[in-house]
């Protein structure tokens, strides 16, 4: 990846290599893989992941693999934030499927659960909290914004700190952290300085990604295995920043349920046999 960018701007002749220019803000050179290619292979790491839960819990390569799907769809929840036009009905959609994933669990296990869906609303919304405060304290600036800048996302931290403390959710609150840590340099089309310009360049972002996944490992309620969830940048580096291939919307959104409950029912097909 490095070596692609070197023999780049080596080639441009009389441009010296710079910070600056390596760290070019959302330029991704020397990659390969699209972002569909790569929900599509986070979709394919999921499967074999709950694959390893409902079917076989005793194959621990199958949870190993699935580490790898978390940290491509935190990925590209911060990339939708992004580039999404229609701020609102990209967090009541993904926020709707989870609670309604929360209604279902509770009438099936008779308890109150979270899914990953409603871990990634809130990141959504600390997200949008996030460019507001960037934009807030970047316009028109005033000595007195950092400090109100500090006391809202405290204020969004601490509830929601609160929020997964009273209901379990996947990955908790340090999972919800991931995809804000990847969005943190994010300043679309804010005007900044130049000397931090270069923060909002896909080294940094796999480079915030890195840390919060570390948090995630590191967190009380997460297991070691969570530490192979670090080899997900390896095919995040190769990212291009395209789109790739077309496909159906909602598709990758509704795929978790609906893969969800062909495993169980293959699961309950296996113990009415056995029966």
């Amino acid at each position: 990846y490095i070596s692609d960018h070197y023999s780049y701007f080596r080639s441009k002749a009389g441009e010296p290599l710079s910070i600056s220019t390596l760290f070019a803000p959302r330029t991704y050179r020397g990659g390969i893989l699209s972002a569909s290619v790569l929900k599509l292979l986070a979709c394919i790491l999921m499967t074999v992941d709950h694959v390893g839960v409902i079917l076989f819990p005793g194959v621990r390569i199958l949870r190993i693999i699935g580490r790898l799907a978390f940290p491509l769809f935190a990925f590209f929840i911060a990339e939708g934030c992004h580039y999404t036009k229609n701020k609102l009905r990209r967090f009541l959609m993904i926020f709707g499927i989870g609670v309604a994933y929360l209604i279902f669990f509770y009438f099936y296990e008779h308890k109150v659960q979270g899914s990953i869906f409603l871990t990634f609303s809130i990141s959504i919304l600390m997200i949008y909290l996030l460019d507001f405060c960037k934009a807030f304290m970047l316009r028109d600036f005033r000595w007195y914004k950092p400090l109100l800048v500090l006391l809202l996302l405290g204020a969004g931290t601490a509830l929601s700190y609160l929020f997964f403390d009273l209901i379990y959710s996947d990955y908790g609150f340090y999972g919800m952290l991931v995809p804000v840590l990847v969005s943190l340099f994010d300043f679309k089309s804010l005007e900044v300085p130049r000397v931090i310009r270069f923060l909002d360049s896909h080294p940094v972002r796999l480079l915030c990604l890195a840390v919060g996944l570390i948090l995630v490992w590191k967190s009380p309620r997460t297991a070691q295995i969570q530490v192979y969830s670090l080899l997900s940048l390896i095919p995040l580096a190769l990212y291009n920043g395209k789109l790739g291939f077309r496909t159906w919307k909602y598709g990758f959104y509704l795929f978790y349920p609906l893969h969800l409950a062909v495993l169980e029912g293959i699961a309950m097909l296996i113990d009415y046999l056995s029966a």
